[in-house]
C-alpha cells in the first residue's frame, strides 16, 4: 500500500478529508492513516476551507452535500485559491449527486456507497 500514501519522493501524502457523516469521516481517516498518509479531517466544507487556506493537500477527499458549505461551494472557493494552495488531487464521493455536476472541474468522482478498497484505489489513482 505505500504507492497509496506516498509520493514518488517517498514523502507521506497529505489528504484532507471533508465529511459531514462523522462514522464515514472516521473510518475514511483510519484506513488512510492505516496505509500511511497524514489524515485531515473536517466536517464540513467551511472548516475544511481553513485548513486549506494554511496547508498544502496532496489529496482533497469531499462530500458533496455537507451543512454549512456544501462539496460545491468549496470546489468554487479551491479554484481561487493560490495554486500553491490548491491541492493536488480532488475527489468527490456523494450518494446524492452524480458525477455529471462536476462538468468542467478537475475533480475525480466516486460514487457512495462505495467499498474501502476502492477508495484507496482511488486515492492511488487506481481508478478515475
Amino acid at each position: 500500500m505505500a504507492e497509496t500514501s506516498t509520493e514518488p519522493s517517498g514523502k507521506r501524502a497529505r489528504i484532507l478529508i471533508i465529511e459531514d457523516n462523522a462514522p464515514i469521516r472516521l473510518s475514511m481517516g483510519k484506513l488512510i492513516r492505516q496505509a500511511g498518509a497524514d489524515v485531515i479531517t473536517a466536517r464540513d466544507g467551511a472548516e475544511g476551507l481553513k485548513y486549506l487556506m494554511t496547508r498544502h493537500f496532496d489529496v482533497l477527499l469531499t462530500d458533496l452535500r455537507m451543512p454549512v458549505m456544501d462539496g460545491f461551494e468549496l470546489l468554487r472557493h479551491c479554484a481561487k485559491l493560490p495554486p500553491s494552495q490548491r491541492p493536488s488531487r480532488v475527489i468527490a464521493i456523494s450518494g446524492e449527486y452524480k458525477a455529471g455536476g462536476l462538468l468542467g472541474q478537475r475533480v475525480q468522482f466516486l460514487p457512495k456507497p462505495f467499498s474501502l478498497a476502492s477508495l484507496l484505489e482511488v486515492i492511488s489513482g487506481k481508478l478515475n
